[in-house]
């Protein structure tokens, strides 16, 4: 049905521009290892790129003006530099000195595996050298991946190698209390 201003002069709707080209994404990719939780790392970090260019890997980027890993070009070994060179506050030294968990984070296989639709492939679970990633035949005549995420470090070495982008890693849920 026509606009009921159709034709008229000076009654044209006027175009809004989508401004969501400009929108940051979602804030859900993973800081880098050692990272002081929560807002105090966005808050310490100054961007000045020093760890961006101290990784080895290149897994670390500046985007939207924050600070994240991108596994695209490689995966995270844990080696230090980022937390080593950085001037600010904005890692934990003494987690990393004392070797603890580089971050709360584990990869997640999502339902475009191609596994997972009947397609033979297992990349991520040759890929993980933690062995994070194991397959188990469930029915079918093709094995489905499960992480173990007590095994799995987060590194990205599954992400980089997956055909169908199936995986990401996420932040770990906490373990649900047992009354």
């Amino acid at each position: 049905m026509p606009s009921a201003h159709h034709g008229r002069p000076g009654t044209r709707a006027k175009r809004v521009p989508d401004l969501r080209a400009f929108e940051a994404p979602a804030d859900n990719a993973p800081r880098p290892p050692w990272s002081r939780a929560g807002d105090a790392f966005d808050q310490a970090c100054t961007r000045c790129g020093k760890c961006v260019d101290a990784c080895p890997t290149h897994v670390l980027r500046i985007d939207h003006g924050r600070l994240r890993v991108d596994y695209a070009d490689g995966e995270c070994t844990f080696c230090g530099a980022c937390a080593s060179v950085c001037p600010e506050p904005a890692f934990d030294l003494a987690a990393h000195a004392a070797n603890a968990r580089p971050w709360n984070v584990v990869a997640r296989i999502d339902s475009t595996c191609l596994a997972r639709l009947g397609v033979e492939c297992q990349s991520c679970g040759d890929a993980c050298e933690a062995h994070a990633i194991r397959f188990r035949v469930h029915g079918g005549s093709l094995p489905d991946p499960r992480v173990d995420p007590h095994l799995c470090t987060g590194c990205g070495a599954c992400v980089r190698v997956c055909p169908a982008s199936a995986i990401t890693v996420v932040a770990r849920t906490p373990p649900v209390a047992h009354a």
